[in-house]
């Protein structure tokens, strides 16, 4: 590594300060085998032991004393509800989630029910006031700092209550400092802070600088609205464990069956499935997903990819901004590329060759580029809190100055598609956003640090769509493009 481009902690800090964190605090703490996702668990480190290395046992036992009171394990669930019952005031820090139930008339006026499911708790009353303060409980949840006890509602009925809420603030985000803050950084160090805020160690001889980007890739889904993506890679590369730990706006779903009332939306009980409650909706394991019926899913899914609208059950149209991520395990030759390297999804589910359907991706991720993961490929230098990261790449997806800036400075040289033009734009979009949130940079850097990657996303479906139907053979073979 050059010595310009060398991991330099200090400089990490010294830029970014209280929104720093030293990546070794979280594995030594082990919250995240406790399931505390990673941008709830640095929070809490953060304040309860401050501080960089590897923890102290004096903290272990502050933290294991934290996690044996505040965090539920599953022996504890009937232990907690009967303590409640008993009239004690239990404190505990998970999930929370509410819904209104008008499933169906009712004589009695329907009032809003919490859910705490790591109690196994789906119908807690939940005093009004808290929703009012957390709206986003109605929804996809927040976690926090929980107080629940067992009161008479309006109802003139004992139930579970949740009397207390404090919620997680993440850290503040301002994209303009944000982007300031990216100029005291070369790419490489830039490009290997974002690395190691995803929780991976930048210096493993096992990450070259093609591999660092493909991880990367990762990100797009998270600052680009409706940006739809599959990863195929063989097992082992690490492909769900970012998204489950990175904020909560993003869901991942692994394997099984998936009903088009969970994906869309429930009329019996007027629920918002996925695609509408979460920013990022990853389905894992997807060469084993079956869908329960087929055409109920699909025709719905192509609307949505195609235009981020989708309606069901003759329901009003529901508009969402949901990307949608696609996580398969593939098998590789003895070389380590793709046994079906002419037709990448052979081993999906057959619906994913309809190429209408498979058109409207952005692109695939060539996850077979990236290493296995390893246990000492984790981070063990200074990155960006969890929580602050998650929040910096949501924030990117309203800036549209990053899409106007592809456009104006890519240029198409071979015959493509409207729609290869526009999902390649908005992988470059992504990729700027990504490594040049100020867009300070050289056509030279837009060049190879953005348009050649997002060339190569999309020339992935681009071939499949050529050797699967004839149709997309009016167009060339190849995506040929430069800056103008």
């Amino acid at each position: 590594m050059n010595e310009l481009n060398f991991y330099n902690n200090d400089l990490v800090t010294q830029v970014f300060s209280n929104l720093s964190i030293d990546k070794k605090r979280l594995p030594s703490s082990g919250l995240t085998e406790s399931g505390v996702p990673s941008f709830v668990a640095e929070w809490l480190l953060d304040k309860i032991v401050p501080g960089i290395g590897n923890l102290s046992t004096l903290e272990h036992e502050k933290v294991n004393n934290m996690v044996m009171k505040a965090f539920p394990r599953k022996d504890d669930k009937e232990r907690i509800k009967y303590q409640v019952q008993q009239g004690e005031e239990k404190k505990l820090i998970a999930l929370l989630q509410v819904r209104v139930p008008l499933e169906k008339p009712s004589e009695e006026k329907q009032i809003p029910l919490a859910s705490i499911p790591v109690l196994n708790l789906p119908e807690c009353d939940i005093e009004p006031h808290i929703i009012e303060q957390n709206p986003l409980l109605l929804g996809r949840g927040i976690w926090g700092k929980i107080t629940l006890n067992y009161a008479i509602n309006e109802r003139g009925k004992y139930n579970v209550n949740v009397c207390e809420f404090d919620p997680f603030q993440t850290s503040e985000v301002n994209i303009k400092d944000y982007g300031k803050c990216r100029e005291k950084f070369t790419f490489e160090q830039w490009r290997d802070l974002l690395l190691c805020s995803m929780g991976l160690n930048p210096e493993d001889s096992a990450y070259n600088d093609e591999s660092k980007i493909w991880i990367l890739s990762r990100l797009l889904p998270l600052v680009e609205s409706n940006y739809h993506v599959m990863e195929l890679a063989p097992k082992g590369t690490g492909k769900s464990f970012f998204y489950e730990n990175v904020n909560s706006k993003v869901k991942v779903i692994s394997g099984g069956k998936i009903t088009a009332p969970r994906l869309f939306f429930n009329g019996k009980t007027g629920e918002i499935g996925l695609l509408g409650t979460y920013d990022v909706a990853v389905l894992d394991e997807v060469q084993s997903l079956t869908f329960d019926n087929p055409d109920e899913i699909i025709g719905p899914l192509k609307t949505y990819l195609a235009n981020g609208r989708y309606n069901r059950s003759g329901f009003a149209d529901i508009n969402s901004d949901c990307s949608l991520v696609l996580l398969a395990n593939i098998e590789l030759d003895a070389y380590q590329r793709p046994k079906n390297e002419d037709n990448l999804i052979k081993n999906l589910p057959k619906f994913f060759s309809e190429t209408a359907l498979l058109d409207r991706f952005m692109g695939i991720i060539p996850g077979w580029k990236i290493p296995k993961f390893q246990l000492n490929m984790r981070a063990t230098q200074i990155g960006l809190k969890t929580d602050f990261f998650g929040e910096v790449l949501f924030n990117l997806r309203k800036d549209n100055r990053f899409y106007h800036y592809a456009q104006s400075h890519t240029r198409f040289i071979s015959n493509v598609s409207g729609r290869d033009q526009i999902y390649l734009l908005k992988s470059a979009s992504g990729f700027l956003k990504l490594f040049y949130p100020s867009l300070n940079l050289t056509e030279e850097e837009y060049l190879f640090n953005c348009l050649k990657p997002a060339r190569f996303l999309r020339q992935q479906i681009h071939s499949l769509l050529y050797n699967l139907d004839d149709e997309y053979k009016q167009y060339e073979k190849e995506i040929i493009v430069d800056v103008m």
